[in-house]
């Protein structure tokens, strides 16, 4: 009840000191935004500052430690797009976070590679992104939360490692739900050995090792009631889960390793030119996304859903064989017939289903 007062005054407060032409709103648990038409990015900034400091000093809020982090952008400097404005507001927002709150933030447009702000950026975002993954579960984000204190400070102070911010959020996702938990570990070491039953140097196997640990990282955008839905998704929600390769790739991107990006982007494509996000056809697929396909198809075959269970891992390999040439790169799930076969026809899974060679 305390929280609701807290929200009803900031919405007041926020309403009562923005121009007639303006529009307020709530646009999530604890965030609002303004609309403002005719303004410049100076003069937003002019009144998101006024609205900070009024939201610091109102005798309601203060005693309860309530302050507030601005992000901002301007159309059509920030984007083309509602998607593109709100997305560059949204940059902002957790910029100001990361910086402790209370402040406002302007998101760089196209940081250089190397830009300090970029590294900074993306971080910003991950933290918060990860608390609302786990904002019905406190204890799972605290767990997490500490696990990227803990990578964001380094052991000697040295400068944060994008990869292992994103692989932690990688398992954040996950981690909510119960039936893909250790999908992203099985999918990642099914997709190493097919790459070295496949021949692929070392440090191809190791990006494609890497890709497996993030295929699904873009799951972070998918609204939690499509991810978690315990039936079978409608076609408008299918529509929306399949978003998240595109935002995978795009959240792995600052690492620059073109390799892992165009994995990440592609795995969901079918080697006849069915798949998602491009309707790529046979080689026109990275082999490390044609190996991942068929690693993960596999692992999710055999894993236990909301909606069915999982399947024996003999039916899983039988329809691997069954789609070899329609949904699968034939060489691929050749490749990884043979790593059972090496096993002297008697292949061992451990207790989530995993082969393990």
């Amino acid at each position: 009840m305390e929280g609701d007062k807290v929200l009803a005054a900031v919405a007041a407060l926020l309403d009562a000191r923005s121009r007639q032409s303006n529009v307020v709103a709530r646009y999530g648990g604890d965030e609002f935004a303004l609309l403002m038409p005719e303004a410049t990015t100076e003069q937003a900034e002019t009144l998101a500052e006024r609205l900070r400091a009024a939201l610091e000093a109102d005798p309601f809020l203060r005693p309860h430690g309530v302050t507030a982090s601005f992000g901002i952008a301007t159309f059509p400097d920030h984007g083309r797009t509602q998607g593109d404005i709100l997305s560059v507001a949204d940059s902002g927002m957790y910029l100001a976070k990361h910086h402790s709150g209370n402040c406002v933030k302007l998101a760089a447009l196209s940081p250089e590679p190397g830009e300090a702000g970029r590294d900074e950026g993306l971080l910003a975002r991950l933290d918060v992104a990860m608390k609302r993954v786990f904002s019905t579960d406190p204890s799972a984000f605290s767990q997490y939360r500490h696990r990227l204190e803990r990578m964001l400070r380094g052991p000697e102070g040295e400068s944060p490692s994008l990869l292992d911010t994103i692989t932690c959020l990688a398992y954040a996702v996950e981690a909510k739900d119960v039936h893909t938990k250790g999908h992203s570990q099985a999918v990642s070491r099914l997709a190493a050995q097919i790459a070295m039953q496949v021949g692929l140097s070392e440090a191809e196997i190791e990006e494609i090792r890497l890709a497996g640990i993030v295929h699904d990282v873009g799951k972070i955008k998918v609204p939690d009631v499509v991810l978690s839905k315990p039936t079978l998704l409608t076609a408008e929600e299918y529509e929306i889960m399949k978003t998240h390769a595109a935002w995978g790739a795009k959240i792995v991107e600052p690492l620059k390793v073109i390799a892992i990006e165009r994995i990440v982007r592609h795995h969901h494509e079918s080697f006849d030119g069915q798949g998602y996000p491009h309707c790529l056809r046979g080689e026109q697929i990275p082999l490390g996304a044609r190996i991942i396909t068929v690693a993960d198809a596999f692992d999710a075959m055999v894993s236990a859903r909301a909606y069915r269970k999982g399947r024996p891992p003999e039916e899983a390999l039988a329809e691997l064989r069954r789609c070899r040439g329609t949904q699968f790169d034939p060489m691929v799930v050749d490749a990884f017939l043979r790593s059972v076969q090496s096993l002297g026809g008697q292949p061992r899974f451990d207790s989530v289903g995993s082969l393990v060679i």
